[in-house]
């Protein structure tokens, strides 16, 4: 059943709780929006670009890649998209 939530002054909405827990939705938790129709579609969103950066940077200290062998990778990597 369809749960009724109400506006405030700002344009914000609060998720139910029950909604919230069920879809792991918590205090940084992206979500996109969009209209279809008369009706507003939420969608939660994956890995933002920040967290994954992050996690390549951890990674990357951890196992001592150097930044010579990054640019490698990305040349080889254009080379097979582009040519």
């Amino acid at each position: 059943m369809a749960e009724v939530i109400k506006v405030t002054s700002k344009g914000q909405v609060t998720l139910p709780a029950d909604i919230r827990k069920k879809l792991h939705i918590s205090k940084d938790t992206y979500i996109a929006v969009d209209i279809i129709g008369d009706y507003i579609i939420m969608k939660k969103v994956g890995l933002k670009l920040k967290e994954l950066s992050d996690i390549i940077q951890k990674n990357v200290k951890e196992k001592g890649v150097t930044k010579k062998e990054i640019e490698k990778v990305i040349l080889e990597s254009r080379k097979e998209v582009w040519d």
